[in-house]
């Protein structure tokens, strides 16, 4: 159970948004970026990290303004009690649906390459019961546990692709940038959404050490998941070229069943790099998870947020089993993400930012407004 003085570092926070962004977005990024911009798809990648960090390092300026507060507490100063009680609220769906779609997108997952006999509402279950104790544990052991596994994320996932370099065709990315701006545009708007996951800093910022660093650490990691996502995207279409890769739903796996790996200890290294994606699947529920959880007990002023996580489970739960299928699913969470990500995730927090420097308030306006409910984290 989280103590009430637990805080995360920079580092830590870094670590969070790598491991939280990173999740289910990652398997079918490379056939949305074809679908709206062809070989050019990398470019979109560039276009969304550049205006995902910018709206990132916005959010934890916000947070400067006010300290010892979350966006709970200072949305109510900006737009008004009953106004910031209905953005919370609002917050907290958002959080839900999207728990909701990524335990779905694990079930199946896992039941088409490695359970098969196994009921997607068992894998559903067991997946969101084993996120429910993670986020009882807290912020600071979701920082320590987020330091030890993205570089299990990460550094294993390169290292098997190394092998991909010389099964790689670059004619699959040409002609270059000869799609138009306008297209450009409208294709990064549906890209930003890989990127979304940054919000939690509206929560987190308020448990930091230093939350001055936090600009610094959004910094760091918005442009490493963008080269994370480009590293991804590219090696992807330049293996199983652009028309292959708009008829696969999960691509970013696919291209590891046509890797061969010369005198290779590990015949199946499908295998290995699924374990790799449970894992990074795993940090991304349990953070939106926790944000959830966090924002309704800041909204009810609980002590203990860990009061909150068994009961939002049901619900979370409930929502994951409603498409019917995975075409449903990945249709439900495109619209979702358009219709509360990019709100919730890009044009709220710039708007309170906005509306708060309208307002002329300064950091030390902040300060003793009202302090963080205790034992949240």
């Amino acid at each position: 159970m989280a103590r009430n003085d637990e805080k995360i570092t920079s580092n830590q926070l870094v670590a969070i948004m790598i491991s939280l962004i990173i999740g289910i977005g990652i398997l079918s990024l490379p056939r949305e970026v074809t679908e709206e911009a062809g070989p050019d798809g990398w470019a979109l990648i560039i276009i969304g990290g550049i205006v995902s960090t910018i709206v990132a390092f916005i959010i934890t300026r916000l947070g400067d303004l006010f300290p010892g507060q979350s966006v709970v507490e200072y949305s109510k100063t900006l737009l008004t009690t009953p106004l910031g009680i209905l953005y919370s609220l609002g917050f907290i769906l958002y959080f839900l649906f999207f728990c909701a779609f990524e335990v779905r997108v694990f079930a199946e997952v896992l039941k088409q390459f490695l359970l098969d006999r196994t009921p997607t509402e068992v894998i559903a279950a067991t997946f969101l019961l084993t996120s429910a104790y993670m986020v009882r544990q807290g912020v600071a052991s979701m920082g320590r546990m987020a330091e030890l596994l993205v570089p299990a994320i990460i550094i294993p996932y390169f290292l098997f692709l190394l092998p991909a370099v010389g099964q790689m065709k670059y004619d699959n990315l040409l002609p270059v940038l000869r799609t138009s701006p306008l297209k450009l545009l409208s294709g990064a708007a549906v890209v930003t959404t890989s990127y979304l996951g940054f919000e939690l800093a509206l929560l987190l910022q308020v448990y930091m050490k230093r939350p001055k660093d936090a600009g610094k650490a959004m910094l760091i990691a918005m442009p490493l998941i963008m080269v994370f996502y480009l590293a991804v995207v590219i090696s992807t279409v330049s293996v199983l070229g652009i028309h292959e890769v708009k008829k696969i739903i999960w691509p970013s796996l696919a291209i590891f069943r046509l890797i061969k790996v010369p005198g290779a200890f590990l015949e199946n290294i499908h295998g290995f790099i699924m374990s790799i994606w449970v894992v990074s699947i795993f940090m991304t529920l349990s953070g939106f998870y926790y944000g959830a959880v966090l924002t309704l007990s800041r909204m009810l002023k609980l002590k203990d947020h860990s009061l909150l996580v068994l009961p939002l489970a049901p619900v979370i739960y409930f929502f994951s089993l409603v498409p019917d299928n995975v075409a449903k699913v990945y249709d439900f969470l495109d619209m979702f993400s358009m219709y509360l990500g990019i709100p919730f995730g890009f044009i709220f927090p710039v708007g309170l930012y906005v509306l708060a420097k309208l307002r002329g308030i300064k950091p030390k306006e902040g300060k003793d407004v009202e302090k963080p409910a205790a034992k949240n984290d």
